[in-house]
């Protein structure tokens, strides 16, 4: 296996000062696998990826929470016999006619977006605003009719505390967690955050998932559980989906006229028109807004050629995949095309995940992004003022510009 030519110390410095550019240097020059340090794999090739995904929970496995700290959910355990089951609740009871009920009230809610884009005309928080959406449109899809008015505010709260924690390219020892004022407060924003959820899940009203959990026979806790996965995910994931496309779309003014002419054909419900979908595909391959991920690797893991050390940390960059797959001519471009006629191998495409440990919340999380879209496009043309920064330290999102809004 190729291995890096820097000391640990001097690789983890150099994905501090650039994360996608220290991965993406190291596949170009080492190839689809390749030793970071001792201990750990950058892996990035497609069939590579694919193989981690798919063994995932059997030969590879998730050895860590929300907090980096020591996950008991290991292949063969009560407990991830448990979360697999509800995650298999929670995804079997996101039907299609829920999520365009969904897409319908998002419309409206949309709409009123659109207004105070063009009355504001020059948007320097664009992540801010359309999170502000998005996370009230989760916890409305998550409790239907019941008081979840507590959730938003309460899960923010919760993803500044973990944000130190995600961000930080360095690990430290159990002993030294225990006497981190990060890790206190992580810890106490967690409580508050499940507390806020069995609240709201218990309040007066009826409807969304939670309804679908209940029935599923799930208790309190697992409830709780699976509601904070879908709350973190879809809290901000969807907001910077929806910008990294508008972004592009302002970048790209004839794919943007392109995709408002299917906006224009939208009716609100699946299926959308194609173009819709290949603005969403296209802008999750160049900007997965979950953009990296990490296993563990356990007896007997294959990966294509290589066969990796038990106990190893692999991690897999998707937003270098994507990149680096040869099925994707000029892969920096922004170009909706290409999905006109195509479908990427197993493991080339992943802004998801893949396998049984893929996002539960990928179809909600796609509905979201294509209604935004749609009503925006229906009303609004999009320019952008300033340098277009991104921002890799948890959640991919664009920085450092204004998005400038003329009515059509």
């Amino acid at each position: 296996m190729p291995a890096l030519d820097l000391d640990r110390a001097s690789a983890v410095h150099s994905y501090k000062d650039d994360r996608l550019g220290f991965f993406y240097a190291a596949a170009r020059r080492y190839g689809p696998v390749v030793r970071l340090w001792p201990g750990a794999i950058l892996v990035t090739g497609p069939e590579e990826v694919h193989a981690v995904l798919r063994n995932t929970n059997r030969t590879y496995f998730l050895d860590r929470d929300l907090r980096r700290r020591k996950s008991t959910a290991t292949p063969g355990s009560a407990q991830l016999g448990e979360w697999m089951s509800t995650r298999r609740t929670a995804i079997v009871g996101m039907t299609a006619e829920m999520l365009e009920d969904h897409a319908r009230w998002l419309a409206g809610t949309a709409g009123e977006l659109s207004e105070r884009l063009l009355q504001r005309r020059r948007v320097d928080d664009l992540m801010a605003t359309l999170a502000k959406v998005t996370s009230e449109s989760v916890a409305r899809f998550c409790f239907g009719t019941r008081d979840a008015s507590a959730v938003p505010e309460t899960a923010q709260a919760m993803l500044d505390a973990l944000f130190p924690i995600i961000a930080s390219p360095y690990e430290f020892p159990a002993w030294v967690k225990l006497i981190q004022h990060r890790e206190w407060r992580a810890s106490r924003r967690i409580t508050k955050m499940h507390a806020a959820l069995l609240a709201a899940a218990k309040s007066g009203g009826e409807g969304g998932l939670v309804d679908v959990l209940y029935r599923g026979g799930l208790d309190d806790a697992a409830v709780v559980d699976a509601l904070t996965s879908i709350l973190l995910a879809a809290h901000g994931i969807p907001a910077a989906a929806t910008a990294w496309a508008l972004v592009e779309l302002a970048r790209h003014r004839e794919q943007q006229e392109t995709a408002r002419a299917a906006a224009d054909r939208w009716r609100g419900s699946a299926p959308e028109p194609p173009e819709l979908g290949w603005v969403v595909d296209e802008t999750l391959r160049l900007w997965p807004a979950s953009w990296v991920v990490e296993r563990v690797v356990g007896e007997g893991a294959a990966c294509g050629s290589w066969t990796l050390p038990p106990g190893s940390r692999v991690v897999i960059p998707f937003w270098v995949t994507h990149r680096v797959a040869e099925c994707y001519p000029d892969p920096e471009r922004f170009d909706i095309r290409r999905w006109e006629h195509f479908s990427p191998p197993p493991g080339a495409y992943v802004p998801f995940g893949a396998g049984p440990r893929r996002c539960l919340g990928a179809r909600f999380a796609r509905t979201e992004v294509i209604t935004m879209l749609a009503v925006l496009l229906q009303r609004l043309r999009f320019r952008t003022d300033g340098e277009v920064r991104t921002d890799a330290r948890a959640t991919l999102t664009p920085t450092g510009f204004e998005l400038l809004v003329d009515p059509r």
